[in-house]
């Protein structure tokens, strides 16, 4: 008999914000199997750069999710590893900036002029992070912004 992979995460019928929340709130592990529309494929590489995934397109069959299962078990038994640590993206002072005031709802020629720069400049910065983040709208990424500070704040309070 094989060891199970950690999760398998199935966000049919979820959108973004709804998964952004699943994953923080429970976490991936190295060999976690997504299930998911294949839309959202790059997304997850992007949210969990490094971690040992499958993904898998909503359409699979019975036959295939058992192939996938002993796959990642066999992969999960032979890397018995320290685990993954999602330290998913680390915003520089200037990225969180922007992001509080997006959150907030000022214009980009708002916090241009809060932070004494260019409006260019700004939606370079916030253009950027959405490229990085994989996120293709705004609400996204402060969806994902949101979902990342719960889950750091949850990891800050003592047990």
């Amino acid at each position: 008999m094989h060891a199970s992979p950690a999760c398998v995460y199935v966000t049919s019928g979820m959108d973004i914000q709804e998964m952004y929340s699943l994953f923080f709130t429970f976490p991936p592990v190295h060999h976690s199997i997504f299930i998911a529309s294949e839309r959202y494929f790059e997304s997850f590489n992007r949210l969990f750069p490094g971690l040992m995934k499958l993904c898998l397109p909503e359409s699979l069959s019975v036959e295939e999710l058992r192939q996938a299962l002993s796959v990642m078990s066999l992969l999960y038994e032979q890397n018995q590893s320290a685990g993954y640590r999602p330290d998913i993206f680390k915003f520089t002072a200037a990225e969180q900036q922007i992001m509080r005031l997006l959150m907030r709802g000022h214009s980009l020629e708002d916090i241009a002029r809060i932070r004494g720069v260019s409006p260019t400049t700004v939606s370079v910065q916030r253009n950027g992070l959405m490229k990085r983040t994989g996120t293709k709208s705004l609400q996204e990424l402060c969806s994902l912004y949101t979902a990342l500070r719960k889950s750091q704040k949850r990891a800050l309070r003592p047990s």
